[in-house]
């Protein structure tokens, strides 16, 4: 009973030790109330609004456009001590080119010139080209038989004719491209040498035939590689005697 007692006692003394506080009854003074509260704030007129000051950002500088760098390719490295220097690279090869077209002419060129260049242009390998031309009226028309190639065969179709009943015809001896043909007449007009055709077919000559003839100018033209043309060319002009060495275009 004596410790509940102590115990009552105590629990009183520390409600009015906590009253006292309270009220503000021991040390200090009143409970703050709303005056002191106004009176403890700071005072408004004092009050300053600080801004943060800061730099004033500098004018754009007009930067100058930057100069061109060269580069200069580096030098190369030098070789090792005591090793050799590398071989420059050979030149590629230049490829050979062709000689131009060339072109050469001869004219008052006879039969039997003719036929030497045709053997030259032959034999000078390929690459080369003939052609030939004639100019000059005709002055003449020739009723014969076509070359046969051959003395021999030339005398058979001769046998052949006379007994068809035609005597009046030779076999052309001299050289050149009638050589071996059967001459049956020539006469200054075309109508008269068509009248012996006709007279001849119906003998039964079939292979009879009519070419004018006249003082015609043959022309030669070679065409070929310029430098071989050249040397052909030269050569031939001292052959073809009374021959006219001319120009014309590749």
């Amino acid at each position: 009973m004596a410790q509940l007692r102590v115990i009552v006692i105590a629990l009183v003394f520390a409600n009015l030790l906590a009253l006292t506080v309270w009220k503000g009854w021991i040390g200090g003074g009143a409970y703050p109330g709303e005056p002191e509260r106004l009176s403890n704030q700071l005072s408004p007129e004092r009050m300053r609004l600080v801004t943060e000051l800061r730099p004033a950002a500098p004018a754009p500088v007009a930067v100058a456009p930057a100069a061109p760098v060269l580069v200069t390719p580096a030098a190369p490295d030098a070789p090792p001590q005591g090793g050799t220097s590398p071989q420059p690279a050979a030149p590629a090869p230049v490829p050979e080119t062709s000689a131009p077209p060339g072109c050469v002419a001869f004219g008052g060129v006879s039969a039997a010139q003719f036929d030497e260049i045709k053997a030259r242009i032959a034999g000078a390998g390929p690459g080369f080209k003939l052609t030939e031309s004639r100019s000059g009226a005709i002055s003449s028309w020739w009723v014969h038989v076509p070359t046969l190639g051959s003395k021999e065969a030339a005398e058979r179709k001769a046998a052949e004719i006379r007994k068809l009943g035609v005597d009046d015809l030779f076999i052309v001896q001299d050289p050149g491209p009638a050589q071996f043909a059967i001459s049956l007449g020539l006469y200054k007009n075309e109508v008269q040498a068509n009248r012996l055709l006709e007279s001849l077919r119906e003998k039964g000559v079939r292979s009879a035939q009519v070419a004018g003839r006249g003082a015609s100018v043959l022309r030669v033209e070679l065409r070929g590689p310029s430098d071989s043309l050249a040397t052909l060319a030269s050569d031939l002009s001292e052959r073809l005697r009374g021959a006219n060495r001319l120009e014309c275009s590749p």
